[in-house]
């Protein structure tokens, strides 16, 4: 397969999630990233590990944002590791970093110090708040940063006695920015084709997550001021979820009134009902949330979710069921378009990963490439970049690799 990011090679000085997201997608598309791990290895590597109560050489939840790179140990606090990392720069394109900024400069390896130096590089780098203000050097986890101090958790839990907000988990949100700085690495690389500069380009944590919870933000602002959290009789009645009689949820969408709801009154046989209540428009639907939600919940336990879902697919209803995590393992259509692929861990267990989620052409997802243990390649990149085996040995004697 033709790869669109071969001849390219990134540096990836990140640990955790969002910065290795980006490496990721990079490495699937062809470039060559070098991951930069200090003493112990990126601490996902554990963190992951524990998740699935497994080694190292099987470690999905690692894999998933390493597979396919190289990993080079390196210790960055010896003045020998910052030299070989210099050396590394020089034939490098791109350099991938999530490390908090105060850090970037106490190491010297912020952009300001760098940019003279590679003029031609790309120094791309996602923070937890941003590189301004008060909370430029704050630790930041997407738990924090990006679901909960643009307003999502909070504003999107349901108040009650029993309730609280939900635990957001395996990197949601690092994945989202992180992919929004491939998509500036991607630009960057195209500027640099017309001007021969590199460029700095930046996201964090909490700038995706405003971005991906715009619309909360706009309507809680004046005149608008949208009630948060919204509760079970808010909204248009017939796009809410349903519990089925499988036990199952499901919900339908529907914003053209006259095209749609009249087949969804039907379906249900709750027509005369809403002609009864003067149902005629979305916006009287919502006026009479409080008599139609009931009658609704009623009706849905009256089938399946999967009947109820052939149903509306006959009349061109959006509907889908609220699926589980380990419904996706087996869905026909994440199959049929290579969103799943199949890999072999270290340790030869099969198992199954998310693929790249862009395609080129008419091809298939690209394939991933193997999984990525520390330091597997310090030996190979040190004698490309010149060292001898002598001086490798040294390296390793004076705690130069990690």
């Amino acid at each position: 397969m033709n790869k669109p990011m071969e001849g390219i090679t990134v540096i990836e000085l990140a640990n955790y999630v969002a910065g290795p997201v980006v490496g990721r997608m990079l490495a699937d598309m062809g470039a060559r990233v070098i991951k930069i791990e200090g003493r112990g290895g990126d601490a996902w590597r554990n963190t992951s590990a524990s998740n699935t109560q497994t080694e190292w050489d099987e470690n999905p939840l690692f894999d998933l944002f390493n597979i396919g790179k190289r990993s080079f140990s390196l210790n960055l606090k010896t003045e020998e590791g910052k030299a070989i990392f210099f050396k590394l720069l020089e034939k490098a394109d791109i350099l991938i970093t999530n490390t908090r900024q105060n850090a970037l400069i106490k190491l010297g390896v912020d952009y300001d110090s760098l940019k003279e130096r590679y003029p031609r590089l790309i120094y791309a780098t996602l923070t937890g708040y941003g590189y301004n203000g008060p909370d430029c050097n704050a630790p930041g986890f997407d738990n924090i940063a990006f679901w909960s101090r643009p307003g999502f958790s909070a504003d999107m839990t349901i108040d009650g006695p029993e309730s609280y907000p939900v635990n957001s988990r395996y990197g949601m949100g690092d994945t989202i920015a992180g992919t929004t700085l491939f998509g500036a690495v991607m630009a960057a690389l195209y500027t640099r084709e017309r001007t021969g500069q590199g460029e700095f380009v930046t996201t964090s944590l909490f700038n995706a997550g405003i971005w991906a919870f715009g619309g909360g933000i706009v309507m809680a602002e004046k005149p608008y001021e949208h009630r948060f959290p919204e509760i079970r009789n808010m909204g248009i009645p017939m796009n809410l979820v349903y519990r089925c009689a499988d036990g199952e949820w499901i919900r339908c969408t529907i914003f053209e009134f006259e095209r749609y709801a009249y087949k969804f009154f039907d379906t249900l046989d709750v027509r005369q009902k809403m002609e009864d209540l003067g149902v005629t428009s979305l916006d009287l639907s919502m006026e009479k949330a409080a008599d139609i939600v009931p009658l609704l919940e009623e009706k849905f336990l009256n089938k399946t979710s999967t009947e109820w879902i052939k149903l509306f697919a006959k009349l061109d209803i959006v509907c889908g069921r609220l699926n589980h995590f380990r419904d996706v393992l087996t869905d026909e259509q994440a199959w049929a378009n290579d969103y799943l692929q199949k890999y072999h861990c270290t340790n030869g267990a099969e198992r199954i990963l998310p693929s790249c989620p862009v395609r080129f052409g008419e091809g298939s997802a690209f394939p991933v490439g193997e999984p990525v243990m520390y330091g597997d390649s310090n030996e190979v990149i040190l004698q490309k970049l010149g060292y001898t085996p002598e001086q490798i040995r040294e390296f390793s004697m004076k705690g130069v690799l990690g």
